[in-house]
C-alpha cells in the first residue's frame, strides 16, 4: 500500500490484493467515528474525503484506489501543517491493521471443538 502525504512524497508501490479487498479495509478504517469523520465515498470510484477527528485545523483529507500490476494502490492526500506527518502514518497504519483482519482465516465452525 503506498499513501501519498502532501507534505512527505512516497515512491508507488502495489499492495498484491483486489481493489475491492483493500477498499474495505479502508472503509472499515474511515468508520471508525472516534478517528475520522467521512464527508462522501464513491462506492464506484473507490474514493473517499475525510476529516480527522482531533486535528487542530479541519483538512479535508481524500484516499483514492486504482487497479495495478494486478494489485492495488492507494494514493491519499493528509495535508498536515509542520514538519510531523502523524496523521499519515495512523492513517496508514488503521488501514494495514484492518486489511491484516480481512485476511486472517475464518475458523470453520463444523470444525472447531473436533479432534
Amino acid at each position: 500500500m503506498v499513501f501519498a502525504a502532501s507534505a512527505l512524497a512516497k515512491s508507488p508501490e502495489v499492495d498484491p490484493v483486489s481493489c475491492d479487498d483493500l477498499w474495505v479495509a479502508v472503509k472499515a478504517t474511515l468508520d471508525d467515528t472516534s478517528n475520522y469523520r467521512v464527508m462522501w465515498e464513491n462506492e464506484i470510484g473507490q474514493k473517499a474525503s475525510f476529516v480527522v477527528v482531533g486535528a487542530l485545523i479541519q483538512y479535508s483529507q481524500k484516499v483514492a484506489l486504482t487497479e495495478k500490476g494486478g494489485g492495488s494502490m492507494a494514493r491519499a492526500a493528509i495535508i498536515e501543517v509542520g514538519p510531523d506527518n502523524a496523521d499519515w502514518r495512523q492513517f496508514h497504519h488503521r488501514v494495514a491493521e484492518s486489511l491484516a483482519k480481512l485476511r486472517v482465516p475464518k475458523a470453520n465452525p463444523m470444525v472447531a471443538g473436533q479432534p
